[in-house]
């Protein structure tokens, strides 16, 4: 595949985190105002303790997004996805130690980073199909 080509399949990649984002700041706005700002703070923290680094393996991986560079965009989702997984726990460990967050309201933003991420990948997918 050309450039041109690949262009498509990297602009859905950014959606689908501008999409996981745009989730994580509604649940933290929901949660400030029904529980207060610590709370919603908390929410968003999390949520973008996993956004940002799926952000940096989409601009990372879907570079490589091409027929002719399959095994260089296997080589780099595989490493994208542990540099992805390492980086968001260092995150995550670093906002529960430095940061006065709630940590049940951080892990609810995580989780509903993870969540909004896989239902935003099927409505992607489905709709496609």
């Amino acid at each position: 595949m050309q450039e041109s080509s690949r262009q498509p399949i990297q602009k859905n990649a950014y959606k689908l985190v501008f999409w996981q984002i745009i989730v994580v700041i509604m649940l933290a706005v929901i949660l400030f105002f029904i529980q207060g700002f610590q709370n919603g703070i908390s929410a968003l923290v999390g949520g973008l303790a996993y956004a940002v680094p799926n952000l940096i393996f989409v601009w990372r991986v879907f570079r490589y997004a091409s027929a002719r560079s399959a095994k260089k965009f296997l080589v780099a989702f595989f490493a994208g996805e542990l540099f992805k997984l390492l980086f968001s726990a260092f995150l995550f460990i670093l906002a529960v130690k430095f940061l006065p967050v709630k940590m049940e309201t951080m892990l609810m933003g995580f989780a509903t980073a993870i969540i909004a991420f896989w239902i935003i990948s099927f409505y992607f997918l489905s709709r496609d199909q």
